[in-house]
């Protein structure tokens, strides 16, 4: 992002001289790429139901002629072309002017060309099951509504079992959040994780002191003396001249059966061993939202680490992956890594079984884990670097002792094996074995030698801190 490049195009209401309509089936957020003259530049494009939306756009790693920049936009079809055209700045780069898009959609995939020009952009629609996770996460920590009616002690509990706590409002942006979430829900009240029994509500479920609230007035009053549950209200209360409770502000109301509101920090469990890095991880924005909230402990899928190689590669270069336009894998469409994949598939971190089967659920071994991590590296070291011309970049690796379990390390994946080892982002499993790979039916069925989430995210975070 060194070079101020000009772009200067015709304004909105130059070039608007028929009058078109707009079509909601393209509304959505979009992830791509274009071209202008500072060359392939990434964005990110949102869409309402009503042809409002943003335009965002970043600088791809590799490319530091782009700059970042974001507008609000206004979207309108006519036969089938949708047409984006700016309307105001959100941030504007020096010397930036609005580009408009124009293209047809396909399926998920909006492309075109740019500004009358034969310059192109791609861009793939997110899938309901990554919106889902996206739209929960605020500052690392995920959220979830539940319409089923629980008192304030049993909700607590679900929310526990599965790992997470009643949610708490610490500031008003998360307020603000939280109304999004309850934007289409029922006029009911949803449980807060505040109890009168916990410190008359100056304390949240989770021990912190109450600092933020959004009472309405002249609430807490304990009507009747039996009011205990803390709850926001999603509706309008109206009692007369005693009280007026706008939509989204806090009531107490009395311990009866409530829909509620869970919370999960940046995991739901992990072992001791890893939670200092993995707090590390999570301050340095290397724990993607797909796994926000959940148990580290467990096995990472294929899909999974696509989510961390492409964090640790966008935090590593300072830029943003892009999603491939040209992948074939056909059983991920659904999938809610799927963003993840296509970017780590474009910056070459992973492969497929085959062209079109990724095998999103499958396990990684400990190998597959170097060596993925290992290509991340070279990519954000050799911008330049590909699969295919691996052979002319070399690591160094020597000095290192090998494993005693040498010999079932694959020969693909020794050399990113022991330059990891090298560095200190891996680590033997005790009696100087590494456990690369399943060398067994009994093994593979123990999982012995599948990595966990708990070590991609630490092994990440080492990788960004000893190799960057």
């Amino acid at each position: 992002m060194k070079k101020l490049i000009l772009l200067t195009f015709l304004t909105l209401t130059a070039v608007f001289s028929v009058s078109f309509c707009y079509a909601s089936e393209i509304s959505g957020t979009y992830e791509g790429w274009y071209y202008a003259n500072q060359g392939q530049t990434g964005l990110t494009l949102t869409i309402e139901d009503d042809g409002s939306g943003v335009f965002e756009f970043y600088n791809m790693p590799g490319n530091s002629n782009a700059k970042n920049g974001k507008y609000t936009i206004s979207v309108s079809n006519e036969d089938g072309i949708y047409r984006v055209d700016g309307k105001e700045w959100i941030e504007q780069p020096s010397g930036y002017d609005f580009v408009y898009l124009t293209g047809t959609l396909d399926g998920d995939v909006y492309s075109g060309n740019v500004s009358g020009n034969s310059w192109e952009f791609v861009l793939t629609k997110n899938n309901e099951n990554y919106q889902a996770i996206s739209d929960s996460i605020f500052e690392n920590h995920r959220y979830e509504v539940f319409d089923e009616a629980l008192k304030w002690d049993a909700a607590q509990a679900k929310c526990e079992e599965m790992g997470g706590h009643l949610v708490t409002i610490n500031s008003e942006a998360e307020q603000k959040f939280i109304e999004s979430l309850l934007m289409d829900k029922p006029n009911k009240d949803y449980l807060i994780g505040l109890n009168r029994k916990i410190d008359e509500f100056n304390t949240w479920v989770t021990g912190e002191a109450v600092e933020y609230t959004n009472w309405g007035e002249p609430q807490p009053d304990n009507l009747g003396g039996s009011q205990t549950a803390g709850v926001i209200v999603n509706g309008i209360r109206n009692g007369g001249s005693s009280y007026y409770i706008d939509r989204f502000q806090w009531d107490d109301n009395s311990n009866s059966s409530y829909p509620y509101i869970c919370e999960w920090d940046g995991w739901s469990a992990a072992n001791e061993w890893s939670t200092p890095e993995l707090q590390e991880a999570a301050d340095l924005g290397l724990i993607p939202d797909v796994l926000v909230g959940k148990d580290m402990t467990k096995t990472i899928s294929r899909g999974e680490f696509a989510a961390v190689a492409v964090n640790l590669f966008e935090q590593m270069t300072g830029g943003k992956a892009v999603m491939s336009s040209e992948c074939n894998f056909q059983d991920i469409s659904e999938d809610e890594n799927r963003n993840y994949i296509l970017k780590a598939y474009n910056i070459n971190a992973v492969q497929g079984l085959s062209d079109t089967e990724y095998a999103p659920l499958q396990p990684i071994t400990r190998e597959q884990l170097a060596t993925m991590l290992c290509r991340v590296y070279k990519k954000a070291e050799w911008p330049e670097w590909t699969l295919e011309t691996d052979d002319n970049f070399t690591i160094n690796y020597s000095g290192v002792e090998k494993f005693a379990d040498d010999a079932d390390i694959s020969d693909y994946a020794k050399p990113s094996v022991y330059f990891m080892v090298k560095y200190g982002v891996l680590t033997g499993m005790g009696n100087n074995l590494f456990a690369p790979k399943n060398v067994s039916s009994e093994q593979e069925a123990m999982g012995y030698a599948n990595a966990t989430r708990e070590q991609a995210i630490v092994m990440s975070m080492r990788s960004y801190k000893n190799l960057n």
